[in-house]
């Protein structure tokens, strides 16, 4: 417990690059800092820090260690969190539109088996998701497969398949596009409104349409609800694109119909857990009840 107080400190001053603005955060006196990093050095037998008059700098060794204490502090955070509530925490972050329509069901699921957990559900672009993972701040992550393939620490992390279908346009009824042939290039000829962070669909697609699509400035909206975009493609002659499941669904309650993309394009959605980490039974039965749910 000593070690990791004095890793809280290592923290904070390779965080912040200074012994005073990490004392002053953390509420100690320079000196008792200094003393704690001193301490942590001769206890390991290391260097941390190339200190000066005006500059503190992390050693090799400093800057091996820092990933490792930041993951070891996570951990112990949600230990003592956990210990403190009585009940495990659930932590997923997914894209938007998968949060909009495919996180509900996996939920219902999971709380039949796990009906003291906690959980919370947000949603970040990939790349801020990824850094969260990391740092063991949140157990899962659920993307579409193209926005995980293009993240970083491939090495570290370990992917679940989750579902497979079909894409699908969705067109209000009467859509003058329901009168003319269905072709993948004409679809471009209208508006679009597309739900997510990135351009997971595009990416998906054949590079001389993705170049063609960037050319066009598609899509026109680009909204973080997939609630949203579907609405806007009930009430407007805006074209939308989401799942076959969902589309379905949709089209059972609301006046509007869907066909599935002419190029036969998926969607793609994994979850990605730490490779490092044994799967804790909440993480791995959320999984399940996601997949399950969703077959």
């Amino acid at each position: 417990m000593d070690d990791l107080r004095l890793l809280r400190h290592f923290d904070a001053v390779y965080r912040l690059s200074s012994f005073t603005k990490a004392a002053d955060a953390l509420g100690l006196t320079h000196s008792a800092l200094t003393k704690s990093i001193k301490q942590l050095e001769a206890n390991w037998g290391v260097r941390l820090f190339d200190r000066t008059t005006r500059v503190v700098a992390p050693t090799e060794t400093g800057r091996r260690m820092f990933p490792m204490t930041r993951d070891l502090l996570a951990r112990a955070d949600r230990l003592r969190e956990e210990a403190v509530s009585g009940a495990a925490k659930l932590r997923v972050v997914a894209g938007p539109a998968i949060l909009d329509g495919f996180t509900h069901p996996g939920l219902l699921a999971f709380r039949q088996l796990y009906p003291a957990t906690a959980v919370v559900v947000e949603t970040m672009p990939p790349a801020l998701a990824i850094e969260e993972l990391i740092q063991m701040r949140a157990h899962v992550l659920l993307y579409h497969s193209a926005s995980i393939k293009s993240l970083p620490y491939a090495s570290r992390i370990r992917t679940w398949d989750i579902v497979h279908e079909p894409y699908c346009v969705v067109v209000r009824d009467r859509h003058p596009v329901l009168d003319r042939t269905i072709t993948a290039s004409m679809l471009y000829e209208y508006d679009w409104a597309i739900a997510g962070f990135d351009s997971a669909y595009e990416a998906s697609l054949p590079s001389h349409v993705q170049q063609d699509l960037a050319r066009r400035g598609f899509p026109r909206y680009r909204l973080l609800s997939q609630s949203a975009c579907l609405q806007l493609a009930t009430e407007t002659d805006l074209l939308t694109l989401v799942p076959r499941s969902l589309a379905r669904r949709y089209c059972d309650a609301n006046p509007v119909q869907y066909f599935e993309h002419p190029d036969g394009i998926e969607f793609s959605m994994l979850a990605v857990t730490l490779a490092e980490l044994g799967l804790e039974p909440t993480v791995q039965g959320f999984i399940r009840s996601l997949k399950d749910a969703l077959a």
